[in-house]
């Protein structure tokens, strides 16, 4: 008897649940010619593959090598990648050869100032450039009282050395660049053109000023003067902060000089690791060598496939067509904009960007354009100027093809002013443009912590400006940002979660606050929690919604009788809800209905085309589920011409809704008061994930039923006057007319509509 006491009381122990296994990395295919991915050294780390076993990863923050490695490409992690949440940090993958601390590579000194120090230059970064076939990093020093210096630093490799050519811009002043910074005893290596020095692990880096165009510039070793500090980012780091290591003395650099010029000039460097202690670099840089054009192919065009799924988007109004997408097309969809009429242009999870070419045509006319690649997880499309725009994690990022070729080549950076942790939920979603043009975005704000700057917020960008306005904030995540009406009012989705009740659409505007704690420059008292925050134009019913993301306005009478009103997806459902606005006192409010259901994947975005259609795109991954069969989808919405008989809009009265109807209603049936049902309910603003639904005396998972007084029908038949007594303002109104009928007979489409009544009209 005791041993089965002993037993049970082990039991739990025995039989805990064992630790998942790690999801194994996914790797960029070799002809990629960079990446863009968050890793320990920086989060904003660009990875270059030199050859194929000699890899170097580069920090665009401070503009320097961070990372030389011999192996294979960069560990790729995360959901946009082998589908799991952790881990997310992606690593090198091989043998560490050198990289440089985060130390500021450039310096100036003032000419007559001869006893000052070199001051470090603030650095600007600009783009990524792949002319040519080589990654070329684009940045400016800025200097005070001196025009921005541009520098374009190209990276690739000769035989088993990483090689830089430096075009330096005009400049007034003398600069220093920091070739090498390294840990230990500062060797007696010879000044001049070729110096080697002795690594801690007896290895040896060889480096080699090769070649400059422009005499003047001196190779020197010297001591590092002043501490600096090493930030590692970790996925704990994400949360709780990067652990930060002091450095205070104990390196040395590796220095060029140049004096000041008025006009521009290149030089080459090289650097080789090698086991052999006394390897002196042997070869000569040949213009061969240094000119050589590498094309792997960045373009890539592929044909539809004729054994594509069909759509299960079942509708008696609207025809559903899903695109024959290539077999070996991975398009899981996160933007969506239009190049021209006939032209969509597609984002992917997985940093992708493709044309669809003919995309408002035949299915099996169309072909798919690979435009971009590498790019860091980005969750929004937008066409500007011809231009395409992407908001990336890290930055908005600008698209150009410059050399005519089919694929861009000019990857130029728009903005960057917020803080990127790395996180694999820290996705900047949009760009939008505002009424005045300005670039709109909005940043998730769950996966973050106080003391990253801009997580949560809500951004306006002034073409041009390397600086963000911080207009609006409390955002969990955005996954749907976009504008609406006449004045180009800008609105996003927010999913349910901690500090968010249940799935709603904000109507984003100066001030706003709305509901999740936003990092700073919101005041860090604050980020414990608030009282109360800007409500919702619209509260999405957490069973019709779960995750509501993309949205769009209809533009077109023959998308059906619902012009000027909102389309908004719900990935977890994979549906389309329709939801009509309208103003009361000047603030946006309304209600929301089922609209599609029975998509491939979970639905992302929404795009209206010139053709009067939806485009639906969708995507699922092992982290991110949805109730749909497929991980891709992109669909084509029709109208095909039969009126549904739906409640077409809702106004708000001081004592109750006017509805107005698509058709004629029968007078008896839809003038019946017995045959409405109405009832109220709110959401909980508190801590804790989601919240049940409260009825007027603060009753979880219940309700207030409202009294119908009366249902008067108009003079045509097209609007029904429901006259309520009990209800409030504050609450979500639901209504339910499942008597209501058309004049020839015809049941609602959708019986149900649920309306947030943030204020009665006087």
């Amino acid at each position: 008897m005791k041993n089965w006491i002993l037993i049970f009381l082990l039991a739990p122990f025995a039989w805990s649940a064992p630790k998942k296994p790690q999801l194994p990395p996914v790797f960029d295919p070799p002809d990629q010619l960079f990446r863009m991915a968050p890793m320990p050294q920086s989060s904003r780390s660009v990875a270059v593959p030199l050859s194929q076993h000699l890899f170097l990863a580069y920090d665009t923050k401070l503009c320097r090598i961070h990372s030389v490695w011999r192996g294979g490409p960069l560990k790729l992690f995360g959901p946009g990648y082998h589908g799991g949440k952790r881990p997310f940090i992606c690593q090198p993958n091989g043998q560490s050869l050198w990289g440089n601390p985060p130390i500021a590579p450039w310096r100036f000194l003032k000419e007559g100032k001869p006893g000052l120090l070199h001051k470090p230059c603030k650095i600007k970064f600009i783009g990524i450039s792949t002319d040519a076939g080589k990654v070329t990093f684009i940045y400016e020093l800025l200097i005070p009282e001196t025009p921005p210096v541009q520098i374009r630093e190209c990276v690739f490799a000769i035989k088993d050395s990483v090689v830089r050519r430096i075009e330096v811009g005009p400049c007034p002043h003398a600069l220093m660049y920091l070739a090498h910074v390294e840990k230990g005893k500062m060797p007696k290596g010879r000044n001049g053109n070729t110096a080697h020095f002795e690594r801690l692990n007896n290895k040896t880096i060889a480096t080699d000023f090769v070649r400059p165009d422009f005499s003047g510039g001196v190779l020197s070793f010297s001591p590092h003067y002043g501490n600096f500090t090493v930030e590692t980012f970790t996925e704990e780091g994400t949360l709780k902060g990067n652990p930060m290591r002091l450095e205070e003395d104990g390196y040395f650099e590796l220095q060029l000089k140049f004096p000041k010029s008025k006009i521009p000039f290149t030089f080459h460097f090289s650097s080789t690791m090698k086991q052999d202690k006394q390897f002196m670099l042997q070869h000569e840089l040949k213009d061969a060598e240094l000119n050589q054009r590498v094309s792997p192919r960045q373009s890539l065009t592929l044909k539809t496939n004729p054994r594509a799924r069909r759509s299960n988007a079942l509708s008696p109004y609207y025809q559903t067509e899903a695109f024959a997408l290539p077999e070996k097309m991975n398009l899981l969809v996160t933007g969506m904009d239009w190049l021209s009429k006939d032209q969509l242009a597609v984002s992917t999870y997985a940093g992708e960007v493709w044309i669809v070419e003919g995309a408002t045509g035949p299915m099996k006319d169309m072909k798919f354009r690979r435009f971009a690649r590498g790019m860091n997880e980005p969750m929004g499309v937008l066409v500007k100027d011809g231009k395409i725009h992407l908001g990336n994690k890290a930055e908005i990022t600008r698209l150009s093809d410059t050399d005519k070729d089919g694929a861009a080549d000019l990857f130029e950076c728009v903005n960057r002013d917020w803080d990127y942790t790395g996180s694999y939920n820290s996705f900047s979603y949009g760009p939008v443009l505002d009424r005045n043009g300005n670039f709109v975005v909005a940043n998730a704000g769950h996966a973050g912590r106080w003391s990253a700057q801009h997580m949560g917020w809500a951004l306006r960008i002034k073409s041009g400006s390397a600086k963000a306005e911080a207009f609006a904030s409390g955002f969990r995540e955005p996954n749907g940002i976009g504008t609406f009406g006449a004045d180009k009012d800008i609105f996003v989705t927010d999913n349910q979660g901690a500090w968010i009740g249940a799935c709603k659409l904000n109507h984003v505007k100066n001030g706003g606050f709305f509901g999740h704690p936003a990092s700073k420059p919101a005041l860090k008292e604050l980020y414990a929690g608030r009282q109360s925050f800007s409500p919702p134009a619209v509260w999405f019913p957490y069973k019709m919604a779960r995750s509501s993301s993309g949205m769009c306005e209809v533009t077109d009478d023959r998308f059906g009788p619902f012009k000027g009103q909102m389309l908004v997806g719900d990935f977890q459902n994979a549906i389309v809800t329709r939801v009509q606005l309208e103003k009361v006192d000047g603030e946006w409010q309304g209600a929301v209905w089922p609209f599609l259901k029975g998509f491939q994947s979970g639905v992302n975005r929404l795009a209206m085309g010139m053709d009067g259609h939806l485009y639906v795109g969708g995507c699922k991954t092992v982290a991110w589920a949805a109730n749909a069969p497929f991980s891709q989808g992109l669909e084509r919405v029709k109208f095909n011409g039969k009126i549904p008989f739906e409640v077409k809009t809702v106004r708000a009265m001081p004592d109750g809704f006017e509805l107005t109807f698509t058709k004629p209603v029968d007078p008896k049936a839809a003038g019946d008061a017995a045959g409405y049902d109405v009832w109220q309910y709110k959401y909980k603003y508190h801590k804790k994930y989601g919240s049940p639904e409260f009825d007027h005396d603060g009753k979880p998972d219940s309700f207030t039923a409202i009294d119908v007084k009366s249902a008067a029908v108009s003079k045509d038949r097209l609007k029904v006057r429901l006259r309520l007594e009990g209800w409030k303002a504050g609450y979500i109104t639901a209504v339910r007319g499942l008597d209501a009928r058309s004049a020839t007979g015809d049941k609602l489409w959708h019986n149900t509509f649920h309306y947030t009544l943030n204020r009665i009209p006087r």
